[in-house]
């Protein structure tokens, strides 16, 4: 029956949809490594941090780029 009520999705939609959800997981993923840095500071993890934030941002920067550029009905 439930599965009756459901809304039937385009290709385009789900993919939206998963792109959204991992650009805010990623934004997840990045204040975690902000806070653990902070509680534990050093060089090695200061760096890691960094590379890490700049991949994420990159990634997330391009997700939310192709995002943008889907035309839904």
């Amino acid at each position: 029956m439930i599965e009756a009520l459901k809304k039937p999705y385009s290709y385009q939609q789900v993919r939206k949809e998963l792109t959204n959800k991992i650009v805010f997981g990623l934004e997840f993923f990045i204040a975690a490594d902000v806070l653990e840095t902070v509680r534990n500071p050093s060089h090695e993890e200061l760096l890691l941090l960094g590379t890490v934030v700049v991949i994420r941002t990159v990634l997330g920067y391009f997700l939310s780029k192709e995002v943008s550029e889907y035309k839904l009905d």
